[in-house]
């Protein structure tokens, strides 16, 4: 397994945007790529992504109601609960 760092930008459409060539050593196949960022990342497609702001805080639940057929079986799954 061969190693690359490389710096990217990340596009408003989301695409990646390499800011250096990649090296004749790559060849096609399987890359298993992971991202790093030097800016805190607070939202991520509208999912918090902060572990801290995810807390659960006392009273969040207030007014919660739980659907009446919560544990009713489910349609889509009525052929494997045969």
């Amino acid at each position: 397994m061969n190693i690359l760092e490389t710096d990217a930008m990340v596009q408003t459409d989301g695409n990646l945007q390499l800011l250096s060539p990649l090296p004749s050593w790559l060849r096609p196949g399987r890359v298993h790529v992971f991202l790093t960022t030097e800016q805190p990342v607070t939202q991520n497609a509208g999912i918090e992504t902060n572990p801290v702001s995810r807390a659960p805080q006392p009273g969040s639940l207030k007014g919660f109601r739980m659907a009446e057929d919560f544990d009713e079986p489910l349609e889509d799954f009525q052929e494997y609960m045969e």
